[in-house]
């Protein structure tokens, strides 16, 4: 259990915002007990542990673009003004060679209705269309230099720095980008390009922190624990593909929650204070 504040001592909660695509809600694999939690909740429970006040708000959906936090970040943050951003954006721009993402996406929805017609169309005619053209990509992926398209990492990172701008607005939060990982052998056939997108795009945006050189903008790297944790097997770190096991998932969460808790004890408004505001040794 976390230790309680002295009598009369008051400290603000850590208020922190998570956003990006499947990795950050889904674990390999699905349907496991509650235990199994996505790094985000992880989180909440190691600053729990360390009997900090955290408050934590988790936007995510599978499929989802760098591109779209420039429409959505004045809803997600403005009025919760975070302490912390998390941004996992980047990665699905990796994934495909040609096809449109709103076709994969399409085809992956988990929205479906329990209707005949529904289930007609997506077994009969939408899915089937989605793996032939899935198997010509692959192909093609082999065969031509798999960041032929080799402006989508500077677009990428063009939405990220402006999003960056207009995050930093909001009282200068710490922001932590993501090293993405991936595929292990299980979606090796079917993204044969999709390593080599990845390492490029991990650093357009690691040089994108660099050139940002603020102190309170950081490169969170994630390799070096699956090597700790699976020795660098990246079919034991995700095992269906792409995403975490829940064990990683919750290292993860909790080697990122002593990064912003050691940045945390540096910012004034988040230490212990007596009612009076006077900081507590």
């Amino acid at each position: 259990m976390s230790e309680p504040l002295p009598v009369g001592a008051v400290q603000m909660p850590l208020r922190i915002v998570v956003k990006g695509p499947s990795t950050v809600n889904w674990t390999s694999w699905m349907g496991g007990p509650r235990t199994d939690f996505p790094f985000p909740r992880a989180m909440e429970e190691y600053f729990l542990a360390q009997g900090r006040p955290a408050e934590l708000r988790v936007f995510t959906q599978p499929g989802e673009k760098a591109v779209t936090n420039l429409s959505t970040w004045q809803e997600e943050l403005l009025g919760f003004s975070p302490d912390v951003v998390v941004l996992l954006s980047g990665q699905y721009e990796a994934l495909h060679l040609f096809l449109p993402k709103w076709l994969e996406r399409h085809a992956n929805s988990l929205r479906g209705r329990p209707r005949r017609y529904v289930d007609f169309y997506r077994q009969h005619l939408l899915r089937p269309v989605w793996r032939v053209l899935s198997k010509i990509q692959a192909r093609v992926d082999r065969i031509v230099n798999p960041n032929i398209r080799r402006r989508r990492p500077h677009r990428v990172v063009a939405d990220l720095e402006r999003y960056v701008t207009h995050v930093q607005k909001l009282g200068s939060p710490m922001m932590v980008f993501f090293e993405f990982l991936g595929p292990s052998a299980r979606n090796k056939d079917w993204y044969p390009g999709y390593a080599a997108r990845l390492e490029v795009m991990n650093d357009a945006i690691r040089q994108m922190v660099e050139r940002l050189d603020q102190p309170h903008i950081i490169w969170f790297p994630v390799a070096e624990i699956v090597e700790e944790m699976y020795g660098g097997d990246l079919d034991l770190a995700l095992p269906d593909g792409f995403h975490y096991t829940p064990e990683l998932h919750r290292e993860i969460g909790h080697r990122l929650g002593a990064v912003v808790a050691e940045w945390a004890d540096t910012q004034p408004h988040l230490m212990v204070r007596d009612r009076d505001q006077r900081p507590l040794a």
